[in-house]
């Protein structure tokens, strides 16, 4: 967030109530912003006007030291800033990861942002997230918000080494070199905002040279107001001040399509409302007390407000959600926090140096990051958390090794890797004794979500279960999309196939967004086709999952089991869809003797049903809107043995 306001900035500039009235402001419109109501379309510019004051408070603070070196000017900032916004920032990321662990289901993102936030780069991990700022994954991410200190500690590691080469090492014109740079600088980055708005948001929205335009216009309005005092500016800057004050407020109702003019406006006026002194009807609006505190704590309010928001779904029955319990829990999150923690170790002495205060800051943040690491991985990813009743594991454990399915069984090309043991760790033999086959399930996300049902029919019958997924490739491959690790995989279990194993493949038909419309898959098919052929000639069986049913919600933590009609899907509607695709299927079965196909949207959303849902009245049965969780998949067990049955296929492997 934004330095402290009781910085001596100059000689001549001491602190103003008005700057904190103006946090005030931006901290309102932000929380308003991120309410379930979202009561101002645009309350997140909020964060551009905390931008703007750091960039004058910083720049008052920094210029305000004696010329002196490099090193030592580079480890005062840095220090001041550490014991401003390490302390409060350590505790919330501390009580929130714990809650996190606890209680979501789902904690990954939340736990590597809160740990990327200790260390001030939230917001390039967001980014790598690919992550819009209000997309569903991002609204439980109980950490997204700390994307705006990334931005702000990027820029507190840059300025105070730009300030050196063109303020402080320099013995005239010191003014006009720093603010030449800074103008340059500025007009460079709102230009690469502007551009990444429409080309790359992600990058516009996260990155910090696409943001410090923002943050040099505080510091070029500081700038000027050293520079001159002009008797009849400020009179001018009076009588304006309070129409941009106005103008500040309706930017935060603007439409979200007017985000880059609404920001410039936000960025200009907060400008306007820094240059004018506290003479202003304005500034005797922004220093009425109680909007003064508030803006003193704020800092502490924009710390809690938002996992209070992101977790208060998971937390709290339906009844207990409220914007106005979420709004007192985060006043009274940050009057503790500012009071016991932000305030007295801001102005402690914390060690005889300042390089060792950094460096205490630092050691915090690393116990507590390698804390949290241990606690996730032994609640098994939220696996083993409070909410595992209201929803069960994506995955089981492997089996025999206990290994996580998705970092063992899973391949995508990038960070999970074919290895030498990846077949053998997930391949289990049919049980001794049982003579049952083996099923070797292969495809996308699609057939991962299948391993509940292939454990249960593991343990139940016996079978031998064979499950790596290609998250994103199907099989058999697509003409011109071929995958080279499926291809070696394929070629090493298929010189393991006995006559009467079971192949099971799985993949995505029906679009995940809207509007649902079926993928085309007639080459696909014929590829299958081809397969079913060669696995005829040794006696081998193919079975092909149809599609499951797409939900309308983004996120499954979106939906409550006590308004469950809020997450159904009407079947009649999606059942077209689904119907177009197992004719496709239905056909490959009538001309393929050694095919079956398993109707999974049929067993879960039976004909006779208006309406299908994610749970079964206690449980959530999905971990997304379309693949199942691990006791959603494992209830596929039944249909899918009667599916064997009746099709003949389930027979003893010879």
């Amino acid at each position: 967030m934004t330095p402290p306001t009781t910085d001596a900035l100059t000689n001549k500039l001491s602190y103003r109530a008005d700057i904190d009235g103006l946090r005030a402001v931006a901290v309102l419109a932000v929380i308003a912003s991120h309410l379930p109501e979202k009561f101002l379309t645009s309350g997140f510019l909020g964060v551009d006007v905390f931008f703007a004051i750091s960039g004058f408070v910083v720049t008052a603070s920094l210029l305000n030291q004696r010329r002196t070196k490099l090193s030592q000017l580079y480890v005062g900032f840095l220090a001041r800033r550490v014991k401003r916004l390490l302390p409060a920032l350590t505790v919330c990321v501390a009580v929130t990861g714990f809650v996190v662990l606890a209680t979501d289901p789902f904690p990954r993102h939340s736990i590597d942002t809160g740990l990327a936030a200790l260390f001030g780069f939230a917001n390039i991990v967001l980014f790598f997230f690919e992550l819009d700022y209000f997309s569903p994954s991002s609204i439980f991410n109980a950490f997204t918000h700390t994307w705006s200190l990334g931005v702000e500690e990027q820029f507190y590691v840059v300025f105070p080494l730009f300030a050196w080469l063109f303020y402080f090492r320099l013995q005239n014109d010191s003014f006009k070199a720093l603010a030449g740079a800074m103008i340059l600088g500025g007009l460079a980055s709102v230009t690469m905002f502007a551009w990444l708005y429409e080309e790359h948001q992600a990058a516009a929205f996260f990155l910090m040279p696409a943001r410090i335009w923002e943050l040099g216009i505080g510091a070029l309005v500081f700038l000027a107001s050293r520079r001159t005092q002009s008797a009849p500016l400020q009179r001018v800057l009076r009588r304006l001040s309070p129409f941009a004050l106005v103008a500040l407020i309706v930017c935060f109702f603007a439409p979200e399509s007017y985000a880059v003019p609404a920001t410039l406006a936000a960025v200009g006026l907060t400008g306007l409302l820094l240059a004018t002194d506290d003479r202003s009807l304005a500034a005797r609006l922004l220093m009425l007390p109680p909007v003064i505190y508030i803006g003193r704590i704020s800092y502490s309010l924009y710390l809690w407000h938002w996992p209070i928001i992101a977790l208060g779904p998971i937390v709290l029955a339906t009844s207990l959600r409220s914007s106005a319990l979420y709004v007192v829990v985060t006043a009274i999150a940050a009057v503790i926090s500012f009071h016991l923690i932000e305030k007295p170790l801001r102005y402690r002495t914390w060690t005889t140096r300042r390089i060792r205060d950094i460096g205490l800051g630092v050691a915090c943040n690393l116990v507590l990051g390698a804390v949290l690491l241990f606690a996730m991985d032994r609640t098994g990813v939220g696996s083993e958390s409070a909410a595992t009743t209201l929803y069960p594991p994506s995955y089981l454990p492997v089996i025999p090794s206990g290994k996580s399915h998705a970092l063992t069984c899973a391949l995508d090309g990038g960070s999970r890797v074919l290895k030498p043991d990846t077949v053998a760790n997930c391949t289990v033999e049919p049980k001794p004794g049982s003579g049952m086959p083996t099923i070797w399930a292969m495809g996308d996300s699609h057939s991962g979500h299948l391993q509940g049902m292939l454990y249960e029919l593991h343990d139940r019958l016996g079978v031998g279960v064979h499950l790596i997924e290609t998250p994103g490739w199907s099989f058999p491959f697509e003409p011109g999309k071929e995958f080279a690790p499926r291809k070696e995989v394929f070629s090493r279990i298929s010189r393991q196939f006995k006559p009467g194993d079971i192949v099971l493949v799985s993949r995505l038909f029906i679009s995940r967004t809207l509007p649902h419309t079926v993928i085309e898959v007639r080459p696909w098919i014929y590829n299958v086709s081809r397969l079913a052929e060669d696995l005829a000639k040794t006696d081998v069986n193919l079975i092909i999952t149809g599609p499951p049913p797409i939900f309308p919600y983004n996120d499954i933590r979106e939906c409550s089991l006590e308004e469950r009609e809020s997450c159904g899907l009407e079947r009649a509607a999606f059942a077209a869809l689904v119907d177009q695709v197992m004719e496709l299927l239905t056909q490959l079965e009538t001309s393929n003797a050694n095919v079956a196909v398993f109707n999974i949207f049929d067993s879960v959303c039976p004909a006779d049903e208006e309406f299908c849902y994610p749970d079964n009245g206690s449980t959530f049965l999905y971990r997304d809107k379309d693949h199942f969780n691990s006791l959603g998949s494992q209830l596929l067990a039944e249909p899918f043995v009667d599916l064997l049955r009746s099709s003949g296929t389930l027979t003893p492997a010879k």
